[in-house]
């Protein structure tokens, strides 16, 4: 047989010298597609089992240049299959897929042999304590973090089968694989500046960057291998923190190299002490503010390159062997400059990495809170005194910038779409000019991009780690970003009342708009009955979409349609509001669902309920009347998050709570940033089903073999119609999942799998309908500012003890309580407040929520309260019990008879 005789050590240099050398011999894709499965193949059919240096490093080559042609193509079949990548990596979804003998080939590089026998060629080569060791170790750590990016739908085996290893320490043992990347990490130069002066981590960019273009020999090489070992490590540890509870990241406080005992399990062996995180969260912390703060200035110098190629480390280049001359394959590249000099890992890439880690653990912390006070923050870097003018101005020029880049992608699309026309009617425009032109726009939109984080450097920190300033300000940022865009909607009219005087004055000024002012002010106005609160709201109210955000105008009829008596300045609408919140997210509707904490979350089978009734009268599955069945329940998850948008936008607080892993999803839809997005982990899973969350904690840590509970990778979802009995619908949490056994080694894939379906995929399609709702109305970047218990602050006020002075202060008088011009009250509201002062804070809480419809204070304190709290007389009648609070002050007589809100 051939591969019994030929040399693949021979073949593996000789690749080396080829792409070393600059020749310009080209080579079509698929012959380099070829030329690399058989390559791999040789090596496999020779059943080595040591992967040499050089064998891996040929490998590297060869997947570096072909990278683009792989990720377009090794899942083109599978429409899930680009799910994971950025929008720049997927410039190749018309592409063919890739023929059989090749994709094979490719994926025998992803198995749990290869992984291993990599990282235990790592072990030997990093216990060399040479340079020629570490060389080949840092090749090793690239190989493994081209795997990762070419092979996406396959890195939480990569990730996990690299988790499973063991490494051997200088003074002998063996210790988790993620503990040893860490100590790897942990002693390099970049770590250890970079974690102890915020302000350095800009010098060593710079000082990267500056070579970035450079040649790989005038690269510092120590730095490019520190880098990868960062990388590397990062890797690893966002995925154990998936499946990582907060009893077993807290059990890393023992010390980290502690062999007098053994672990329950290798995850507690594997968690980092508690000094550590700490210092791992000020090294991604310096880090993250400088790639956001500084962005514009480090994206400066961007270059054509591969993505997820590896091509300069290894001494290659466009102008190699495998180099492609042809427009139409540069046209495929997409514009990435690489991250300090470190090629193959772009900015982005990093960027998204480094935020995800953090944002992870700051998460937790904000549950657990293990580390010191005000570690978080990091004000020196600000001028405090300033910050929120310059935040608004930033969100201005933003704005301005914006609106710009629309009307010019307006006008590019109206050409882009008149040139595809006239190529498919005269084919006057080639191929390779329609692929010329869809590069530049996707480079227009990098610049915008850029363009907007240069603007906006306060506002880039405080939408993707808003963590560094302090709470209350962001408050005030986030309402003075309300105010701003209400001036800027309502033509600075932001009085309701002002508001609607000026559209009747421009109609009366310019009689042609009186109709649309008419008609506006019509759409804004809704007759409610009591008894059909949200559905009444829904069916009005629904097509303003973000129109919804203008003042609006309630009128409550009984069942004979009279309207009750009443003036809306601003109460009614509260009422509105709070009342509609009440009937939609209480029991007995079927939108949301509360755990046992009686926190609120979607209904993660609403839909499948829907659809099992359908099935039940006997419609097909994607017959219209299914569709609009299930478009009908998304658009009242989509309003119901309009309706807690337009609280949020009024400073409306409501009495309802929401579970945490769903606050956070609000937080993460931010901007649509990929590193500030949600993460399921099975912590999350805890605030929705504490018994299921339970079980996958035993099941994880089982001693025994866990192919006893004769499980696979698929999950049982239950539909319960009323009255009948619970249907179930079993759905795979992988492909082929339900041929896949849950094993020992691959049962934390498992726990992540379920946690992944519980949380995002089974409740994907109303969470996205609800923060789609909540989005027009608040603007997801302006969320973003918020972690999740802030978010619930926003919603429904501070937990604090009610302040009676800052309500005292902040409350209006009306009829003859009115302060006079003698600044003194009058003797009966001095007497409201003396008892107000002294009950609990219980019975204050009750007192308030009576009146306000909640028992919490705004953040800020009684001045945001909207409207204000007032307090008016009701006339001399004795015999009329007050209207709001009767069972605290009907022994105060006649004057004190009603307490109104608004």
């Amino acid at each position: 047989m051939l591969a019994s005789v030929v040399e693949v050590g021979a073949i593996s240099a000789a690749l080396i010298r080829e792409f070393a050398s600059n020749a310009e011999i080209a080579i079509e894709n698929d012959a380099r597609l070829w030329l690399l499965a058989h390559f791999i193949s040789l090596h496999r059919l020779q059943k080595r089992n040591n992967q040499e240096s050089n064998y891996i490093r040929a490998l590297s080559m060869q997947l570096s240049s072909s990278s683009v042609d792989i990720v377009g193509r090794i899942d083109v079949n599978d429409p899930t299959s680009l799910q994971d990548l950025d929008d720049d990596e997927t410039d190749s979804r018309s592409a063919s897929p890739l023929p059989k003998f090749i994709e094979d080939e490719l994926l025998s590089l992803v198995n749990q042999d290869s992984i291993t026998g990599l990282l235990e060629k790592f072990n030997v080569d990093y216990a060399k304590a040479s340079a020629a060791g570490e060389e080949d170790a840092s090749l090793l750590a690239s190989y493994s973090l081209t795997l990762l990016r070419i092979f996406p739908r396959r890195g939480d085996e990569i990730r996990m089968w690299l988790y499973l290893g063991s490494m051997t320490i200088p003074r002998g043992g063996q210790i988790p694989a993620l503990k040893f990347f860490w100590s790897a990490m942990s002693q390099t130069t970049i770590f250890s500046a970079i974690q102890a002066d915020s302000k350095s981590a800009l010098a060593i960019l710079r000082a990267q960057s500056a070579t970035s273009s450079a040649s790989t020999s005038q690269i510092d090489m120590s730095k490019d291998r520190e880098w990868r070992t960062i990388l590397l490590f990062l890797e690893l540890y966002i995925f154990v923190l998936r499946f990582t509870d907060d009893e077993e990241f807290l059990a890393g406080s023992k010390s980290a190299f502690d062999q007098s005992e053994a672990p329950t399990s290798r995850i507690r062996a594997s968690a980092l002490p508690l000094e550590d995180i700490k210092r791992l969260t000020l090294f991604l912390k310096n880090l993250a503010f400088t790639t956001y703060y500084n962005a514009g200035e480090l994206s400066d110098d961007e270059q054509h390159m591969i993505e997820g190629g590896l091509g300069s480390y290894f001494g290659t280049s466009d102008s190699s062997i495998f180099g492609q001359q042809r427009d139409e394959q540069k046209s495929k590249r997409i514009s990435k400059r690489p991250f300090a000099g470190v090629a193959g890992m772009t900015f982005s890439y990093v960027r998204t990495l480094v935020t995800g880690v953090m944002r992870m653990l700051y998460e937790r912390d904000s549950r657990r809170h293990f580390l010191p006070k005000g570690h978080w923050l990091m004000t020196s870097r600000f001028d405090m005194e300033g910050f929120i003018p310059s935040v608004v101005l930033e969100e201005e020029r933003q704005h301005e910038a914006r609106e710009d880049g629309d009307e010019e992608n307006d006008a590019n699309a109206d050409g882009y779409e008149s040139n595809n026309a006239m190529t498919l009617v005269g084919n006057s425009m080639t191929r390779r000019a329609v692929q010329i032109e869809s590069m530049r726009r996707q480079q227009q939109k990098a610049a915008r991009k850029k363009t907007l984080a240069a603007i906006g450097p306060r506002l880039e920190v405080l939408q993707n780690m808003p963590f560094v300033i302090p709470f209350e300000t962001r408050v005030q940022v986030f309402r003075e970003f309300v105010y701003l865009d209400q001036s800027r909607r309502r033509d600075g009219n932001v009085d309701p009342d002002i508001w609607r005087m000026s559209l009747i004055q421009q109609s009366r000024m310019a009689p042609r708009s009186h109709r649309a002012a008419h008609d506006l002010l019509g759409r804004h106005h809704a007759k409610i009955r009591r008894g059909s609160l949200f559905e009444d709201a829904f069916q009005q109210f629904y097509d303003l979409r973000e129109g919804l955000k203008e003042p609006i105008q309630i009128t409550f009829v009984d069942k004979f349609d009279t309207a009750e008596a009443g003036i809306d300045g601003g109460g009614v609408t509260k009422e509105f509001l709070t009342s509609v919140t009440n009937e939609a997210f209480k029991e007995g509707h079927k939108w949301f669902v509360a755990n046992d904490q009686n926190l609120l979350y979607p209904n993660p089978v609403v839909i499948d309920e829907i659809r099992q009734r359908l099935k039940q009268f006997g419609y097909e599955e994607g017959s219209p009347e299914w569709q609009d069945a299930t478009q009908d329940a998304l658009k009242r998850f989509e309003f119901l998050g309009r309706i807690v948008g337009k609280c949020l936008y009024e400073g409306i607080l409501v009495d309802i709570g929401f579970a945490g892993f769903f606050l956070l999803k609000w937080a993460a839809s931010g901007g649509g940033a990929v590193e500030s997005g949600y993460r399921a982990n099975i912590n999350d899973l805890r605030d929705m089903d504490e018994s299921l969350y339970q079980g996958l904690l035993k099941l994880k840590n089982y001693p025994g073999n866990v192919e006893d509970f004769s499980l696979d990778f698929t999950i049982v979802d239950e539909v319960s119609l009323e009255g009948e009995p619970s249907e179930t619908i079993v759905k795979e949490l992988m492909p082929n999942g339900s041929n896949i056994a849950v094993t020992n080694e691959n049962r934390l894939l498992y726990v992540s799998y379920v946690a992944r379906h519980r949380l995002q995929l089974q409740p994907y399609r109303q969470t996205q309908a609800f923060l789609k709702g909540l989005g027009e109305i608040i603007k997801p970047s302006w969320l973003s500012m918020f972690n999740q218990s802030e978010l619930q602050t926003l919603v429904g006020g501070d937990a604090s003890e009610i302040d009676v002075e800052d309500l005292r202060l902040n409350t209006q008088y009306g009829g003859v309580y009115q302060i006079g011009d003698d600044g003194q009250e009058h003797d009966t509201i001095k007497l409201f407040w003396h008892v107000l002062k002294h009950l609990d804070d219980e019975d204050r809480r009750k007192v308030l929520k009576y009146v306000t419809s909640t028992p919490r204070a705004p953040l800020l304190g009684f001045s945001q309260l909207n409207p204000r709290f007032s307090i008016r007389d009701a006339g001399g009648d004795e015999s009329r019990l007050p209207s709001t609070i009767a069972k605290v002050f009907d022994g105060f007589g006649a004057e004190i008879e009603t307490v109104v809100c608004g």
